[in-house]
Parts: structure tokens; C-alpha cells; sequence
């Protein structure tokens, strides 16, 4: 028994808002910034923001409606629920028993997995796991990100409002969610899950407010700046995995990948790779002009986007990737 992927939604709310708009927000031109900076260190041309009373939850929830028409199920078959993102409603319990809730799923098990960024790609690789040892024939894996809630537009100084620019005037809202199913047909459907954690790097980008260490302190709950570390794991992504995918799946990632959805964080880190690397860019999913950088729903908005566009078929050979703080990154191979 093997795992593929029988259905995919994403969801997007309705508020735009423009990198111009996000500069805005934070008085650049009282630090004496000029405005369209961040859209040239990101490439990021606008994102959503959640409305104030849209919770994780019920971006999840959206994502998970679409998934489970795109799959032509029913709920009540579906045999776990796996909630992967970066924010949450809240500490205790885990938001995948509010997602079931607001779907109507009664007869399923379901769990949280935080993993940063790369938390979308570990529920993949878990939900993968279930189905094949028989733990689960249908499993939702979902994600809903409501970064914009963590967002701090207040700055010390100049210097760090540059610092923190990446990564504060890039996030979005947003959610995604696929649906693996069994199947018994040979040479389709989740190949290998490949991760790799460097926890010396944990201190980087670290959210300190609504843990045990800063319990009550609402001023530590935002996103600090991107970190040199960060960006250099991003791009480092074909010196750590990609020998690993040659050597335990097979795949020459120049010659036989049809498709590369790489986590948003950047256009120009993108583009890097693909000079680096000798990878077209045509065969490179990029959203984040239009998105921003979405946390864990990064991977399955970008893959129904790759769906709706017409250029993935049954069959293609699929590498999604990704890097989280902690330091994490991790890899999936498919065969769509």
C-alpha cells in the first residue's frame, strides 16, 4: 500500500495588502527608509491578512471544504486529521479538534505537528506513515496560518526595522490542504520524506511570547527578523539534500524532476538555486509576488496553484522543500 494525493484546496482571505501598504504601516519614511525596499529583498508584491476574528482555525477549515470536494469523498471517511502550522488559536488544545469541529468530523483522529515552516511537510510525511501501515486508508493534513496576528510594526530604530524587514513585510494569511489517500498502483505517489535538524541554530527567529518561559507577556508574541542562518539553509538546500535524493530515491533533481515547489521566502533565493543548481526556473513554483511568505500553508498553496495552472499530470516526478527555524529543513519526493 502506497499513499498519493487525491485532493487539494487552499484558502485565501479576502484583505490584500500591498508591500507599499505594509511600509506604510510602519512609517518608513519617519526612520528615513525609502519605501520599496522590501519588495526588492523579497520580491513580494502584496499578501492577505486575516480579518481580526478569522482564527487559524477557520482558515483551516476553508482550506479543508475545497479538499475534501476536490477529493470526491465524504467526511465521515476520512481517518485522521493532521493540523500543521506556525500559529495556532491557542496553547492547549491542539486546533485540529476546532478544524474537525467546524468541518464535522466526528469519527477520525487528529493532532497537532509544529515543526515551523516545515511543519506541512512533516504532517505529509506522517500521514504517509499512517497509510501505509494500515493505520489510516484517508488522512487530511491541513494547515492555517494567521501570521499576520504576530506581526509587529513597532521598531527601535532604523536598523532594525532593516533587519526584520525580510521577513515582517513578507508574511501572509492563508491555508492549504491535501488529502492523501491508498492506493495499490505501482510508481505513484509518495516516494521518501527526507529531514535534517541543526538545533544548534535554535536561538534564530525564536517567537518567545506564549510559552512557559514568557508566559504572560503579550509584547514577546511577534516574529523577530530573518537571520543570515536562514537564508543561507535556504539556499543550501541542494548541498544537504539533494546527494541524499540521488542516493535514496534515485532522482537526478537536473534531469528527472518535473516540478520544484520550494517554501516562499524569498524570489531572488529562488532564483539563486536555479542559477546554482542548473534548474530551470520555469519548472520552479513561485508564489510569493503574489502571497508572501505563509508559513507552513507555503507548500500546498503553491501546489494548488501548480494544479490550477494545468502544468502538473498524473505521473509527473514532484521535490517539495522547505526550511524552518530551529533549524530544520526537509524534503518530499512525489510522483503525482
Amino acid at each position: 500500500m502506497n499513499s498519493r494525493i487525491i485532493g487539494v484546496g487552499r484558502y485565501l482571505p479576502n484583505r490584500v495588502v500591498t508591500t507599499m501598504e505594509s511600509e506604510r504601516f510602519a512609517n518608513f519614511e519617519k526612520f528615513g527608509v525609502k519605501l520599496g525596499l522590501c519588495k526588492m529583498l523579497t520580491g513580494c508584491h502584496e499578501r492577505r491578512y486575516s480579518e481580526p476574528d478569522e482564527y487559524c482555525s477557520d482558515i483551516a477549515a476553508k482550506a479543508a471544504e475545497k479538499a475534501i470536494e476536490n477529493a470526491q469523498i465524504s467526511r465521515d471517511e476520512i481517518d485522521a486529521v493532521i493540523f500543521c502550522s506556525v500559529s495556532q488559536d491557542f496553547a492547549e488544545p491542539a486546533t485540529v479538534n476546532v478544524v474537525m469541529d467546524l468541518l464535522g468530523i466526528d469519527n477520525a483522529f487528529g493532532f497537532d505537528v509544529k515543526n515551523a515552516c516545515n511543519a506541512f511537510l512533516s504532517g505529509l510525511d506522517i500521514a504517509d506513515s499512517l497509510i501505509k501501515t494500515n493505520k489510516a486508508r484517508y488522512v487530511l493534513v491541513v494547515s492555517g496560518e494567521a501570521l499576520s496576528k504576530w506581526v509587529s510594526y513597532e521598531f527601535e530604530d532604523k536598523n532594525d526595522m532593516i533587519n526584520r524587514a525580510p521577513v515582517t513585510f513578507s508574511i501572509g494569511d492563508g491555508g492549504g490542504a491535501i488529502i492523501l489517500g491508498g492506493t495499490d498502483e505501482e510508481g505513484v505517489g509518495f516516494v521518501k520524506g527526507i529531514f535534517e535538524t541543526f538545533p544548534k541554530y535554535w536561538n534564530n527567529n525564536v517567537v518567545w511570547g506564549g510559552g512557559v518561559r514568557f508566559p504572560h507577556s503579550p509584547e514577546k508574541m511577534f516574529i523577530p527578523g530573518t537571520t543570515k542562518v536562514i537564508i543561507d539553509e535556504q539556499r543550501n538546500l541542494g548541498k544537504h539534500l539533494l546527494p541524499l535524493l540521488s542516493s535514496e530515491v534515485g532522482w537526478d533533481f537536473t534531469k528527472d524532476i518535473d516540478h520544484y515547489v520550494p517554501t516562499q521566502v524569498a524570489k531572488w533565493i529562488n532564483q539563486s538555486m536555479s542559477k546554482e543548481l542548473n534548474f530551470p526556473m520555469e519548472k520552479i513554483v513561485q508564489v510569493v509576488e503574489k502571497y508572501g511568505n505563509v508559513g507552513a500553508s507555503n507548500i500546498p498553496i503553491a501546489l494548488v496553484e501548480l494544479i490550477e495552472s494545468g502544468k502538473l499530470k498524473r505521473g509527473d516526478k514532484l521535490l517539495m522543500t522547505g526550511v524552518g527555524v530551529g533549524i530544520n529543513i526537509a524534503s518530499v519526493a512525489m510522483v503525482y
